[in-house]
């Protein structure tokens, strides 16, 4: 099928637990495996939208929305969680990806009141792993987001840093969030692995950028 963002991720595997520190995604994924439904806005703006800026791949994405939902049926699901939510298929269902950062989610719900992260920081020790991943989401896509007029804002929004952060936001979104973020009991439902020194607070050391480039998928399980 079709993955206009080469999303390749492996789901991860909280998903399927709900054991995570960021209360979004601990109450939306744990309300539907309690009961079978989330509203839709759980669905696009908070699972889907930690898997289209993670990177997850939409098939897999797919399946899970299929196995979890009592209301799932293939044949509506599957256009709008690969169209949609993970705009895999490059525009021809939304006309836009819809993403946004933490303080969408803050704005929009109570969730962000009770978490560890702060939704209005992208790097640093009490950084919301959302709005990390939306900043970092934009620089990577930035040459295909900026050719849609709807992205325009969003885009010209990156102005707001200089240049030469840049590849700290991205080296702190590739190496630098803590295992707790996402897993706070099992090591092996962590998201990523990183070094002990990235649980300090401070971002990656952007010499570190490269070998992440090179090697994202090692840093993560």
């Amino acid at each position: 099928g079709r993955n206009s963002l080469n999303a390749s991720e492996k789901l991860p595997d909280f998903f399927w637990t709900g054991e995570t520190d960021l209360n979004c995604l601990k109450c939306a994924i744990g309300q539907t495996l309690e009961y079978g439904y989330a509203h839709h806005i759980q669905r696009l703006m908070v699972t889907g939208l930690f898997c289209l800026l993670y990177g997850v791949d939409p098939k897999q994405v797919h399946e899970w929305y299929l196995a979890v939902y009592v209301d799932a049926v293939e044949w509506v699901e599957l256009p709008n969680s690969l169209g949609m939510s993970q705009y895999a298929d490059g525009g021809v269902m939304a006309s836009k990806p819809y993403i946004a950062s933490g303080s969408y989610i803050n704005r929009m719900s109570n969730y962000c009141k009770t978490c560890k992260f702060d939704p209005s920081q992208s790097v640093g020790e009490n950084a919301c792993p959302i709005t990390t991943m939306y900043w970092d989401f934009l620089i990577r896509h930035e040459k295909m987001l900026s050719k849609n007029p709807r992205m325009g804002m969003q885009v010209r929004n990156l102005s707001r840093f200089e240049k030469k952060k840049f590849p700290s936001i991205a080296a702190f979104s590739s190496l630098s969030l803590p295992c707790t973020a996402f897993s706070p009991t099992d090591a092996a439902n962590c998201l990523r692995i990183v070094p002990s020194s990235a649980c300090a607070g401070f971002v990656a050391p952007i010499n570190f950028l490269k070998s992440a480039t090179a090697d994202r998928k090692s840093t993560r399980l």
